[in-house]
């Protein structure tokens, strides 16, 4: 992202950050040359990133592949403890889970990307619940967000992220997620069908304050679980309770 101070940064600070973000969105360990190729760089530069990231804890390494390292964990944890919205809302996110059964969360827009602030799964479910993609326009989430917001942001935003086809069922046309996003907005919901990944499904509800877009909530789960009236009607339902409730306490 571009802007006032966009001369007084490192290129080599922003290469190490594109090189997290790559490890971020790849669905398991990643080669050098793998690496190389998604970031268009040469693989001299990214063995170095990543050579620099593994030397202070940020990546793992296995053999000649790379992963994201725990290091990070402990520094995202510090970063969100100091957010008001995840300390208000992850109390009532729990107690969607128990209420649900289902894998629930809050996702916030950071520079045009999806954060997953807060995700948690009902103890019963072995499984870790997957991160929603950082583009905005495939997930409940992320399309809950971007109704919300003016017409002028959600250009600007897909202006920078473009509309990745992530399956089949992706959006990946901008009229069409325009007319979509103009429906969700007038009903207040988001559903997602198989936008992201294949088997899942979620619904979303946008949290509002004076104006202002702060993020969304939403319940996810595979379609045999997330279907008919339960999918339509009852969670959305519970969803926009649920943001009722903590919305007085921000």
């Amino acid at each position: 992202m571009s802007g006032p101070d966009s001369q007084r940064t490192v290129n080599a600070t922003q290469t190490s950050v594109s090189v997290l973000e790559a490890l971020a969105e790849a669905d398991g360990t990643v080669g050098v040359t793998e690496l190389a190729n998604r970031l268009s760089i040469p693989k001299s530069t990214a063995y170095k990133h990543l050579n620099t990231l593994y030397e202070v804890g940020f990546v793992n390494k296995t053999g000649r592949e790379y992963e994201l390292g725990l290091r990070l964990a402990d520094l995202g944890e510090r970063a969100r403890a100091t957010d008001p919205l995840y300390r208000t809302a992850r109390p009532h996110i729990d107690q969607l889970v128990s209420v649900t059964d289902q894998p629930a969360g809050l996702v916030v827009e950071h520079e045009g990307l999806a954060v997953d602030l807060y995700r948690t799964t009902p103890a019963r479910q072995i499984q870790v619940q997957l991160p929603n993609s950082r583009y905005l326009h495939c997930s409940a989430p992320g399309k809950a967000i971007l109704a919300s917001l003016s017409s002028e942001r959600v250009g600007e935003i897909l202006d920078g992220t473009g509309l990745p086809q992530k399956t089949d069922r992706t959006l990946s046309d901008r009229s069409a997620l325009r007319e979509k996003l103009d429906r969700i907005a007038e009903r207040g919901i988001a559903f997602e069908r198989g936008e992201q990944r294949a088997s899942r499904r979620a619904v979303a509800v946008p949290i509002t304050q004076n104006g202002s877009v702060l993020g969304a909530v939403y319940v996810a789960g595979t379609s045999d679980r997330l279907k008919s009236k339960r999918f339509e009607e009852d969670i959305p339902g519970i969803l926009i309770s649920t943001v009722k409730r903590f919305l007085p306490e921000l």
